[in-house]
């Protein structure tokens, strides 16, 4: 059986909305939800159309788009946009449809974007669809602004209306990765066009740096916890925070030239993770020992020109030690260290991005990669060449970043 993506449908009604902060799911919100069903199955009724029973594997997919669009995540400062990864919010779908708006919190505004939902052609299809569920998610914000998603659904019949207990993998409000062991290092993503980030374990993604910083993550204090960080290529200037809150940077420091890939690692073996950069032009690596403004405490010339540079503890001494991957023949070449040597990877494809992390907390790193064509992502707890686990991540717009979060 074909399975479709409706269009997603977006409606504007209110502009020159001020960024608060969100609140718990109100009674308000509960309410509106609530009307909006009335609504749609109302309208539905009146041409003769069986009524949308209410899916709960759906309602928290469309309250963490509701979520994201009040907090002025959309990208490229849209007011409201849709979910790019709808495709993903559940299984069991044959067909899925989305509306989303935005209206005012007073009497008569849920029927007033119903109303308007209903006067655009797309909206309209979508409620009159081939449809038999739907998940409705409303936010409030504290200066009146409604925002409403709807996702419809064609799929089997019988489907429960609980919430689950466990949400999916939902898209860029809620990111959601396989159990790894304890101890083990976690995925995270950066959206470089909005400058947001969104971990996994954490409640809600946040913003923190420019659009097109290059982002990286590490324990920058010393306190078992990753933090994000960001290396802004126009200024030399790297960026780093402390929590993973928004705010402004804890630790800035001028190190490095337009064209640098910034990295971070423990390269002594303090127990302090500190920052590095590697020079394409000169294949070369510049690494400092402490998170402050200064010269590289050590430089080393490493690999070829066209290698990915990367850093990791290969052999789980406790020192992060300089590794390179070399995209024309796939492989990885570790720099010292008892695992120094060269390893193939059939796996990787042209166009993946590599990270590194402790997959099974063995305290080994090893490579991982996230491939764009399919929003996939690919590890393994071996350096050796073998087959990957993968599991679904999302937008192929989105850059990785690894850390225990």
């Amino acid at each position: 059986m074909r399975r479709i993506l409706a269009p997603v449908i977006a409606l504007l009604l209110v502009l020159g909305v001020v960024p608060v902060a969100l609140a718990e799911q109100t009674a308000s919100e509960l309410g509106a939800e609530s009307e909006f069903y009335e609504l749609i199955n109302t309208s539905r009724a009146a041409e003769g159309l069986e009524p949308l029973a209410v899916y709960g594997d759906l309602i928290d997919d469309a309250r963490a788009q509701s979520e994201l669009q009040a907090a002025d995540l959309c990208e490229g400062g849209a007011r409201i946009c849709h979910n790019d990864d709808l495709g993903s919010v559940t299984t069991n779908w044959t067909r899925l449809g989305e509306n989303v708006g935005v209206g005012g919190n007073y009497a008569g505004g849920v029927s007033q974007l119903h109303d308007a939902f209903m006067a655009s052609p797309g909206h309209h299809a979508n409620i009159m669809g081939d449809y038999n569920y739907a998940g409705i998610g409303v936010v409030i914000r504290e200066d009146g602004s409604l925002y409403v998603t709807v996702v419809f659904m064609l799929g089997p019949d019988g489907l429960s209306s609980e919430l689950p207990d466990e949400p999916e993998q939902a898209g860029p409000n809620s990111l959601s990765v396989p159990a790894f062991p304890p101890g083990a290092d976690l995925i995270g993503q950066h959206n470089p066009n909005a400058g947001t980030w969104e971990l996994a374990g954490e409640d809600a993604p946040f913003y923190y740096g420019n659009p097109a910083d290059v982002p990286m993550a590490c324990d920058w204090d010393q306190d078992g916890r990753t933090t994000v960080g960001l290396y802004r290529a126009s200024s030399g200037f790297l960026y780093l925070r402390q929590t993973n809150t928004f705010g402004v940077a804890d630790i800035s420091i001028f190190y490095g030239i337009p064209e640098d890939r910034p990295l971070c690692g423990d390269w002594n073996g303090d127990g302090l993770e500190t920052v590095g950069i590697y020079r394409p032009s000169e294949a070369r690596f510049y690494l400092r020992n402490s998170n402050t403004q200064g010269v590289a405490d050590m430089v080393l010339d490493y690999g070829d020109f066209g290698d990915i540079p990367l850093a990791g503890d290969w052999d789980g001494d406790g020192v992060s030690t300089i590794a390179t991957f070399r995209p024309a023949n796939k492989t990885l070449y570790v720099s010292s260290g008892s695992d120094a040597a060269s390893y193939d990877r059939s796996d990787y494809q042209a166009g993946d991005t590599l990270v590194v992390g402790d997959w099974d907390a063995d305290g080994r790193d090893t490579i991982g990669y996230f491939r764009p064509s399919t929003g996939t992502f690919h590890y393994s707890n071996w350096l050796i060449d073998s087959a990957p686990e993968y599991f679904y991540l999302g937008n192929d717009r989105y850059s990785p970043v690894v850390g225990r979060w």
